[in-house]
C-alpha cells in the first residue's frame, strides 16, 4: 500500500514545488503575452487560482499515484486532472464577481496559462517517474518468522504478492520456521543466531517481529547497530510510522497505558473545537444541499417502493445506540431474513441506490446525526449492534473505537477499501486506533481532502 514514506514524501514535495513554480510562472507569462507586463504585485487572483489547481490535482492523486503508471496513463491522468481544475477555475471566474480587476479573468489568458502548465506538469512527472522506477528499493531486516512476521508480510504485500516497502529479509527465531505458505512469504534467510553477520550489510532499518522479547545477545547486537545509525523499530512503532495504523495483534495494555497521544479522549479544548466545527458545517451543508436531497428523495420514490429514508440502529459514543439516517438504497424488504453485511454487486441494491452509493449521496442524511451530536464528520464508522458483539469477541481492543463519536467518513474509509467480514473489521480497527491516537485538526483536514479523492475517483464502495 505504501512505499518508503521518506522517498514518497520527498517526491510529492518536489512535484508540489514544481507545480507552484509552474502555475505562477506560466500564468504570469500568459499575462505578459497579453498585456505586456506580469501580474501586478499583491494580486490575490493567482493565489486562489493556484490553490484550486493544486487541490484538484491532489484529489486526483497526481502527487504520488501517477508516478508508477505507464507513460500513456501518466499523461492522460495528469491532463484530466488539470482540465478539471481549469473548468472549476473558469466556472468560478464567471460565476463569482472578482474582487480585483485584471486580465487573468479572460478566457484566452486562462487557457494559454493552463496549456503551458499542462506541458510543464507532465514533463516533470515523466522525469520523476523515471527516477522512481530506477531507484534502489529499500531493504528491511525482519527479526522473526512466525505469526507477527506473517501479519507484517500480509500488510505490506497485499494482493500483489510483492512488498510495497522494498525487500524484506526474514531471520527466524530458534525453531520458528513456519512463515505463511498461504501468503507466499519469502523463505527465511537465516536465524537470529546469525544476526551479527546480517547487521554488517546495508539496511533501511530493522523490524522486531519476534514473539518473545529478544535475548541479551540480540539486544547487545542491536544496540551497537543503533549507535552506528541503524533504525530499529518494534512492530507497533513501525506500523504507526509507515503504515499509518496500529497492529491490534501486537498491542498490549502496557503499551496503551504509556503511549503518547490519545488526546481526543481527554483534551476538552480539542473536543469542544471539534464539536463547534461539526455544528457549523452540518448546519451550513444541510442548507446548501437541501435541493439535492429533495431531488434525491423524489428519485428514490420513483425508482422503487418504500420510504425515502432508511433508519438503522448503530452503536455510538460509549456504546450508546442511536438511529442513523441514510437515503434508502436497497429494496424495501432487503433484510426480511435478518441482518447481514452488504456484498459487492449486492442484488438488493436498487438502480438509484447504486448511483447514490457510488457518489456517497446516500450518506447526506447523516448530517442530521452530526447536528444532533450523535456523530461527527470524522471518526470510526458506526457499526450495527447486531454485529458488535461478534466483532468484540473476535477482535482485540475492538471496543476502543467507541471511545470517540462515530463519523460520516474516517481514516479507515479513505485508506482501506470496503469490506464486509471480521477480517475487514480488524483491518479498519487498526486505522481507527491510529486516528484516535494521532487526532489533530490537520489530520481531520487530510481526511476530508482524501474523502474528496475517494468520491471523485470512485475508490471503495
Amino acid at each position: 500500500m505504501i512505499g518508503s514514506l521518506v522517498s514518497s514524501l520527498r517526491d510529492a514535495i518536489v512535484l508540489l514545488i514544481a507545480d507552484v513554480a509552474g502555475i505562477f510562472g506560466f500564468f504570469n507569462l500568459a499575462h505578459f503575452l497579453r498585456v505586456g507586463q506580469g501580474m501586478p504585485s499583491g494580486s490575490l487572483s493567482l493565489v486562489w487560482i493556484a490553490a484550486v489547481y493544486l487541490l484538484t490535482m491532489y484529489v486526483f492523486d497526481i502527487y504520488r499515484g501517477v508516478l508508477r503508471e505507464g507513460s500513456a496513463k501518466l499523461v492522460i491522468h495528469t491532463a484530466f486532472a488539470i482540465v478539471v481544475a481549469f473548468c472549476v477555475v473558469a466556472s468560478l471566474v464567471y460565476l463569482i464577481k472578482p474582487l480585483e480587476s485584471n486580465a487573468l479573468y479572460w478566457r484566452r489568458e486562462l487557457s494559454v496559462g493552463t496549456a503551458m502548465f499542462l506541458v510543464w506538469a507532465v514533463a516533470w512527472r515523466k522525469i520523476l517517474a523515471k527516477r522512481v522506477k530506477s531507484r534502489t528499493p529499500n531493504r528491511w531486516l525482519v527479526l522473526g518468522y512466525g505469526p507477527l512476521a506473517s501479519c507484517l508480510w500480509r500488510d505490506v504485500s497485499g494482493k500483489s504478492g510483492k512488498s510495497s516497502l522494498g525487500k524484506l529479509c526474514f531471520l527466524a527465531e530458534g525453531s520458528e520456521h513456519a512463515g505463511s505458505r498461504v501468503l507466499k512469504m519469502p523463505a527465511a534467510e537465516g536465524s537470529l543466531s546469525d544476526l551479527a553477520k546480517f547487521l554488517h550489510r546495508s539496511w533501511t532499518g530493522v523490524i522486531l517481529a519476534t514473539k518473545h522479547a529478544p535475548g541479551d545477545d540480540t539486544v547487545g547486537e542491536l544496540m551497537r547497530a543503533r549507535l552506528c545509525g541503524l533504525r530499529i523499530y518494534d512492530m507497533t512503532d513501525f506500523y504507526e510510522r509507515f503504515l499509518f495504523k496500529l497492529p491490534v495483534l501486537n498491542l498490549r495494555d502496557r503499551w496503551l497505558i504509556l503511549a503518547h497521544g490519545f488526546d481526543l479522549l481527554h483534551h476538552s479544548i480539542q473536543l469542544r473545537a471539534k464539536r463547534v466545527i461539526d455544528l457549523v458545517l452540518s448546519f451550513a451543508l444541510i442548507l446548501v444541499l437541501s435541493p439535492l436531497m429533495l431531488v434525491t428523495g423524489i428519485a428514490i420514490k420513483l425508482d422503487s417502493k418504500g420510504p425515502v429514508f432508511y433508519r438503522q440502529s448503530r452503536t455510538g459514543l460509549n456504546g450508546v445506540t442511536f438511529m442513523l439516517h441514510k437515503f434508502r438504497t436497497m429494496m424495501e424488504d432487503a433484510e426480511k431474513s435478518g441482518a447481514r453485511w452488504s456484498e459487492k454487486n449486492d442484488p438488493r441494491v436498487t438502480r438509484v441506490g447504486r448511483f447514490l452509493r457510488a457518489t456517497r449521496i446516500d450518506e447526506l442524511p447523516q448530517l442530521w446525526n452530526v447536528l444532533l451530536g450523535q456523530m461527527s464528520f470524522i471518526g470510526p464508522r458506526p457499526e450495527r449492534p447486531d454485529f458488535n458483539s461478534e466483532l468484540e469477541a473476535a477482535i482485540p481492543y475492538y471496543d476502543l473505537r467507541h471511545l470517540v463519536k462515530p463519523g460520516i467518513t474516517g481514516w479507515a474509509q479513505v485508506l482501506y477499501p470496503y469490506g464486509a467480514s471480521v477480517e475487514d473489521a480488524r483491518e479498519k480497527l487498526q486505522y481507527d486506533l491510529y486516528y484516535i491516537k494521532n487526532y489533530s485538526v490537520m489530520l481531520d483536514l487530510v481526511i476530508l481532502i482524501r474523502t474528496m479523492r475517494v468520491v471523485f475517483l470512485g475508490y471503495g464502495r
